[in-house]
């Protein structure tokens, strides 16, 4: 068929639009531009100002002049206000950004550090771009404090022990080269056995000198050390930033605010190269769509029942979605046989797995008997779930639901839950180094389900069963979210108590309200028992120590609290130190305070845990918790009967046993 006038007319119309776009400068702009707003890390300090109206005024100022001098040079600080209302800011972005990208990525980080942090008197906002820091204090040379933290990513490398020397290598190259450029280094790095390079990065904030920059990129390094080998790792410290991918994530070389020379020659060559460059805006546009569509369950039919099956990855698999079909995990773990199973809790049992390539998984088996809820709801329930991702979180790596069974997969932790290290008569019991490291890790964790996701989670069960550990050692949070996918009457969520007695917070025991705060109380019970080595319950002790919370607490009005440490590590180990240890067992106090509103939130009970010049308020007491002769129930009422009405009783709670 020939074409009409008409058509060709639109056809060369539509050519020459496509064109006159590409020729544009702002398309140039757009084609080059990449701010790198992607959020490494934020923190908000944990007071607000005295004077909210004035400190805005002064942070506003502050903010107007770094916004004026970054587009400069890339870097800024500013000073505005005195005493308690001044505001000490700084700004920078990285050398290979050019100055339009550093303006947006500063924007941006100006718009959500005030999201953040609204009138907290101090707060720092980290994208892979740009650095933006305010506080009422002057902070300029400062390059190490206490809230350095590592982001890792979620794929690990196919050949572990070659990449984890390769980022050894490069990070101590880049590390030597930022020392002699001014703070900045990138650099690329090959090796046999891998797939494609690696690439880092090194920047320290311009206000230190050389050996700031050296203590502040060593101490980055240790903590980017835990991220291998995952594909993608970053640090970040007070005064510098240190990252690693497979991924380029950097200029070449540092660039300026006009047009490359690359983009140049394309407006050049645009007469001849329409139609090419319109194939490649088409080609460009269905890769990106692709790329971040939303995925879509897999659905069959199960040939010899007829029940609709959905199986779905939370991650792109080079196998597809198909290990995560019910046959491939029956398969996985022998036909769910008794000796593959490593543990059972309120929301079901847990088998270890082995996947078609060869990756090692743990299988929940969820107690589910009756379709309460449609399968797409359940499914979207797990995809929202796995979506949220720290590292103190066990990774959910997909689902299977069948009928009435629902399978969860998970990434498989070695060391097994923390219950099995604590208290178990074992050779080597956990030294004070690793308890330590599991408390603060698990307080990151809860903080970031609590307070720092996107989807806001209380975990409701937190306890040393629900605490795994990985080849290091590393805490990560077992079943969160999972509470999202029962109705109360098929779990522990109603006014019953659903665990071990003591774990759960009073208000939700005896009157099912449940905030944050819940969490809160059962992590200060879990830390007491970390300390202590041993269970919250123990009727084989003299009753004054049957009940740790109680016996903890009564050590702390004795100013004997020490007393409470496990004997193993408190014999065993030559230098420990006691203040810590009583520092501890103090904040856990704070946590199992009877009334919700005086426990501290999780991300302050992290400042707590990784400050130690921060001084710690007392604790008010905990709930008193009165176990009757038959076992079966529990009086719970409060120890200071300031904290409820004197005309409520105890509440006598049913124990279900999990």
């Amino acid at each position: 068929m020939m074409s009409s006038p008409t058509t060709n007319v639109c056809s060369a119309s539509l050519a020459m639009y496509f064109i006159l776009i590409l020729a544009s400068p702002n398309f140039v702009h757009h084609l080059q531009a990449d701010p790198q707003t992607v959020e490494a890390g934020h923190g908000c300090s944990l007071t607000d100002s005295e004077n909210p109206p004035a400190f805005r005024e002064n942070r506003a100022a502050v903010f107007s002049s770094l916004a004026k001098n970054i587009s400069l040079t890339r870097f800024a600080t500013a000073s505005n206000g005195q005493g308690v209302n001044a505001v000490y800011g700084l700004a920078q972005c990285r050398n290979d950004l050019s100055l339009n990208d550093c303006s947006e990525c500063h924007r941006e980080s100006q718009n959500q550090i005030v999201t953040y942090c609204r009138d907290n008197t101090g707060a720092r906002m980290i994208f892979d771009g740009c650095f933006l820091r305010y506080e009422n204090y002057t902070f300029f040379d400062q390059a190490v404090d206490l809230g350095v933290s590592n982001v890792c990513s979620s794929e690990d490398s196919t050949s572990p022990r070659i990449f984890n020397n390769t980022v050894q290598k490069l990070l101590e190259n880049i590390n030597s080269e930022a020392l002699k450029n001014e703070g900045f280094a990138t650099g690329k790095m090959s090796a046999n056995g891998l797939p494609a390079p690696l690439y880092g990065l090194a920047m320290c904030r311009r206000t230190l000198s050389t050996n700031s920059c050296d203590v502040c990129l060593q101490d980055a390094t240790k903590y980017i050390n835990g991220c291998p080998p995952r594909q993608d790792g970053k640090a970040l410290e007070a005064g510098c930033y240190l990252r690693y991918s497979t991924i380029p994530f950097f200029s070449v070389k540092s660039s300026s605010s006009g047009p490359s020379k690359t983009v140049l020659i394309l407006i050049g060559t645009l007469g001849g190269a329409g139609l090419i460059a319109i194939l490649g805006v088409l080609f460009i546009y269905r890769r990106s769509f692709r790329k971040f569509r939303t995925k879509v369950p897999e659905r069959t039919q199960d040939e010899d029942t007829g029940e609709e099956e959905v199986y779905f990855a939370a991650e792109e698999d080079p196998k597809g979605d198909r290990q995560f079909t019910y046959d491939a995990l029956r398969a996985a773990t022998q036909n769910f046989d008794p000796s593959k199973k490593i543990g059972e809790g309120g929301f079901g049992q847990v088998y270890k797995g082995t996947l078609s390539d060869g990756r090692d998984v743990a299988v929940k088996k969820l107690f589910v008997k009756q379709s309460t809820r449609a399968m797409d709801e359940f499914v979207t329930e797990i995809k929202l779930i796995s979506a949220i991702r720290h590292r103190n979180l066990v990774r959910l790596l997909g689902c299977c639901t069948r009928g009435m069974e629902k399978l969860l997969v998970y990434e498989f932790m070695p060391n097994m839950s923390l219950d099995k290290h604590l208290f178990a008569d074992i050779a080597k019991p956990l030294n004070w180094k690793t308890r330590l490291e599991v408390i603060v890790g698990t307080a990151h964790g809860l903080a970031y389900l609590n307070e720092e996701s996107r989807v806001r989670i209380i975990h409701r069960d937190i306890k040393a069963a629900n605490i795994l550990l990985d080849n290091d050692f590393q805490p990560k949070i077992a079943d969160f979210g999972l509470a999202r996918l029962f109705p109360d009457d098929h779990t522990h969520l109603t006014t019953r108590v659903g665990g071990t007695i003591g774990y759960t917070a009073p208000e939700y025991a005896t009157h099912g309200q449940l905030t944050d705060k819940a969490d809160v109380y059962s992590y200060g019970v879990l830390v007491l028992e970390i300390v202590s080595g041993r269970k919250v319950r123990d009727p084989k002790l003299p009753p004054e120590m049957e009940l740790l919370l109680q016996w903890g607490w009564s050590l702390h009005e004795k100013n004997e609290a020490f007393e409470l440490v496990d004997r193993r590590i408190a014999k065993g180990e030559s230098e420990i130190d006691k203040e810590e240890i009583v520092r501890v067992i103090h904040i856990a106090h704070l946590c199992t305070q009877s009334a919700p509103e005086t426990r501290p939130s999780m991300s302050n009970v992290v400042s707590m845990l990784t400050s130690n010049t921060e001084i710690l308020v007392q604790p008010t007491p905990p709930p008193f918790i009165d176990v009757s002769s038959n076992s079966d129930s529990i009086n719970i009422g409060w120890m200071d009967s300031s904290m409820v009405a004197s005309t409520e009783p105890p509440l006598s709670v049913s124990l279900e046993a999990r």
